[in-house]
């Protein structure tokens, strides 16, 4: 049993996202986590900082992404100060190439101040180096964007919580259901006994429905995506790099990360011949230079997949104090610190930082 004001039952970045917010607005908050924290999606996550293709979202994604874009160089840097683990964000910009939808890019990109800048190919080399394929037109430019290591961003949220004296970090705990009493949450419960709170916000990621079905139904379902890493021993691409549904991130060693499949997996984890074989295959056209480089690991992750990848985010009508903060899609990363932003406002009562009508969670009759 602990002295806190809420518990957040997930260890994702969406869930150790949510603490950091939480103790920033005075709570005392305990995070429960099945695992270890930041060891799923969040781990195998690419980390660009931006919706893959902006403006095949709705509105409700993009006004999430422009409360997040402005925080994270801050967030970055003090996460690295702080704690001694730099997540390594890099704004070195977002070259989509090869776009099959031009028009309506374009037409986004003046809904949104002119995001997006259209580069003729002579332009695009410029910004993508020599290595990449000659084919790039239609291409788009989204400067000051870029990317951050997950695995670097969960270890240093996870660090940062550890050494908060209002959070209480509990790993290797599962919780099997909610503790409540004449309609309101009193905390969770499982095999290796309860914790206690007014308030509960539910971040386990594709893992969500589960956890809150006996109170409602949530459209979260897992979608597989597979990744590569190309240890390139030199700097082959200088920005993040976008094509035909695929991508590859460069990181501040010259490794190169390679993704991702879309799959219906169901909540198998385990990789395939014929992922890497897609993967491998589009990374090679898309950059020929890495056909003769060496792929040296090879892994899945399941994101929280939901209705136009719009999260879940705010209060079960049914359950009072219960919160839910879920289904991010393949954006749990970049909108992290927005929905855990709206989240905040809903505990806390404080004034919504957007509209909150897109996220609300669905009653269950």
């Amino acid at each position: 049993m602990n002295a806190s004001d809420v518990i957040v039952v997930g260890g994702g970045i969406n869930g150790m996202m949510s603490v950091f917010k939480l103790i920033q607005q005075g709570f005392r908050v305990t995070l429960v986590e099945r695992g270890q924290c930041a060891q799923e999606a969040s781990w195998a996550g690419g980390g660009i900082l931006i919706p893959l293709y902006p403006w095949r979202y709705r509105d409700p994604i993009a006004r999430l992404d422009a409360l997040a874009a402005p925080q994270w160089l801050t967030l970055a840097n003090l996460l690295a100060e702080t704690t001694g683990i730099d997540p390594q964000y890099t704004a070195h910009g977002i070259m989509h190439v090869r776009v099959e939808d031009a028009d309506r890019a374009r037409d986004w990109s003046a809904r949104h101040d002119d995001m997006l800048v259209s580069l003729a190919s002579s332009r695009a080399f410029e910004q993508l180096g020599p290595w990449v394929t000659p084919s790039l037109e239609p291409a788009f430019w989204l400067p000051e964007r870029g990317s951050i290591r997950t695995p670097r961003l969960g270890q240093a949220l996870r660090q940062w919580l550890l050494d908060h004296p209002r959070v209480t970090l509990i790993e290797h705990f599962e919780v099997t259901s909610l503790l409540t009493v004449n309609g309101r949450v009193e905390g969770v419960t499982g095999p290796r006994g309860r914790h206690l709170a007014p308030h509960v916000v539910m971040a386990g990621g594709p893992w969500t429905r589960q956890l809150l079905e006996r109170h409602v139904l949530l459209a979260i379902t897992p979608v597989r995506g597979q990744m590569l890493l190309f240890r390139a021993e030199k700097a082959l691409l200088p920005s993040v790099m976008l094509m035909n549904g695929f991508y590859l991130i460069p990181r501040r060693d010259h490794h190169i990360l390679a993704g991702s499949t879309f799959e219906d997996a169901g909540f198998d984890r385990t990789t395939t011949r014929e992922g890497y074989a897609r993967i491998h295959a589009m990374a090679c056209e898309m950059l020929p230079a890495l056909e003769k480089v060496e792929v040296t690991h090879h892994w899945a992750g399941l994101r929280p997949g939901s209705p136009d990848s719009i999260p879940f985010v705010g209060a079960v009508q049914e359950v009072e104090g219960l919160y839910i903060n879920a289904g991010h899609g393949g954006n749990g990363v970049v909108l992290s610190p927005a929905t855990a932003d709206l989240l905040c406002a809903h505990v806390s009562g404080t004034p919504f930082p957007v509209d909150p009508t897109p996220y609300i969670v669905p009653c269950s009759g």
